[in-house]
């Protein structure tokens, strides 16, 4: 029996900065992905912030700020890499941008020589296994599978290479979202994060302080 068509817009093809945005701005994943024990109550974020106006005109931007507005020196910056797994990369059993752990390194360990509060850098694995769960359902097996043990392997692999490039305050997480079924991306599948390592706090300078207030009062 053939596989029907799929309908619904796959989560592997939605662009970084609105997957990002998606989860970022959800009201229990922004706080349950981002906020952790510790961090201040009542942060808010920015998101794609340019760090051109920063202290020492430094290159790029970051993924996502966060902070409360009454303490710009506990800012927590993100650093974000999608690892796309769409219906094509299930097929061939490859991975799209697994080497850019090496680039999400070097973007994270510039804020933290930077010196904000604390810093992040995630892995966002989106998995669209639609189309290989329906050919299980139309054999007669009811399943909700992701990636498969060799993927998932290949994965771990990639993530335990990068852990040895992050300066050692970076925190590191892999955070996965897998779309299971023909349904609108976020709405039927699973998802969850796995924090490898927390961001170790040091104390913020006043001129980079005083650059988040001024970023957060706009």
């Amino acid at each position: 029996m053939s596989t029907p068509p799929l309908v619904h817009e796959s989560l592997a093809e939605i662009h970084e900065d609105k997957l990002v945005d998606r989860i970022v701005t959800d009201i229990l994943w922004g706080r349950e992905f981002f906020q952790f024990y510790g961090m201040p109550s009542g942060m808010t974020n920015r998101q794609c912030v340019p760090l051109h106006s920063a202290p020492g005109n430094p290159k790029g931007d970051i993924d996502v700020l966060f902070c409360a507005p009454d303490l710009p020196k506990q800012a927590v910056a993100y650093q974000i890499k999608r690892v796309k797994c769409g219906i094509n990369q299930l097929r061939n059993g490859t991975l799209g941008k697994l080497q850019e752990f090496k680039k999400l390194s070097q973007q994270a360990n510039l804020l933290a020589r930077m010196g904000f509060w604390q810093v992040y850098a995630y892995a966002i694995v989106v998995v669209d296994a639609r189309e290989q769960n329906a050919r299980e359902q139309n054999a007669g097996r009811l399943t909700f599978e992701g990636l498969s043990s060799e993927m998932r392997s290949k994965v771990e692999s990639a993530v335990s290479s990068a852990t040895q490039l992050f300066d050692p305050r970076v925190g590191f997480g892999v955070m996965d979202f897998i779309q299971t079924m023909d349904s609108a991306p976020f709405t039927v599948g699973t998802h969850g994060l796995h924090v490898r390592r927390f961001s170790e706090p040091t104390e913020q300078n006043k001129e980079l302080t005083d650059w988040v207030g001024r970023i957060f009062s706009t």
